[in-house]
């Protein structure tokens, strides 16, 4: 790969690395330098990359280098969570607050804005409190479909996954969120009769 070529991909995929950065780990300052250390390593292994699998194998590196990041880091994040967030456009924003003092946010599609103010701060209370209970790569398949709305090749060439088994991750962590909330939900027609 020449200079050119590599600065043509540079172009092309700076910013789907940076965002996929910045929101694994939730900080401009290291995601502009987890998606710098991306590309100095494609240009470091430029000889042996194939030009068509590129943008999964950026995606691939920069997911890896969150991780580490991240478990370096091992900040327990606490969830600061009101009703108040949820927009006109039926989305709800969730602010973090981790133990490094950092804010970060993050944005949740449609969770339904019929419920109250109540029922709604403990459904997300619930569903972060659920995300946090799942293992990888339940967690970044569900966060890469659901919220980077990545397709399920996208996501299998990203994590090095066969797409069968991002199918059945992805389907176990969907069961798993949603037996949190049949618990909290059985308990509250328990509690009704």
């Amino acid at each position: 790969m020449d200079r050119s070529t590599f600065e043509a991909l540079l172009q092309e995929h700076r910013d789907a690395v940076y965002r996929t950065a910045r929101y694994l780990v939730r900080n401009a300052e290291d995601a502009e330098d987890i998606a710098q250390e991306t590309f100095v390593r494609l240009w470091k292994t430029r000889d042996d990359i194939h030009i068509e699998k590129v943008r999964s194998w950026l995606l691939r590196v920069c997911r890896n280098l969150c991780l580490d990041a991240l478990r370096r880091r091992k900040v327990r994040e606490v969830a600061r969570l009101t009703a108040d967030q949820v927009t006109e456009r039926g989305r709800i924003g969730i602010e973090i607050v981790a133990d490094d003092g950092l804010e970060r946010s993050l944005e949740v599609s449609d969770l339904g804005s019929s419920a109250l103010k109540t029922e709604l701060e403990l459904d997300i209370e619930k569903l972060v409190q659920a995300m946090g209970e799942l293992k990888e790569p339940q967690r970044s398949i569900i966060l890469l479909r659901e919220v980077q709305d990545l397709s399920y090749e996208e996501i299998a060439e990203t994590l090095d996954l066969s797409l069968s088994a991002v199918k059945v991750y992805l389907h176990r962590a969907r069961k798993k969120i949603r037996a949190a909330f049949e618990a909290d939900w059985n308990d509250e027609a328990e509690a009704g009769s």
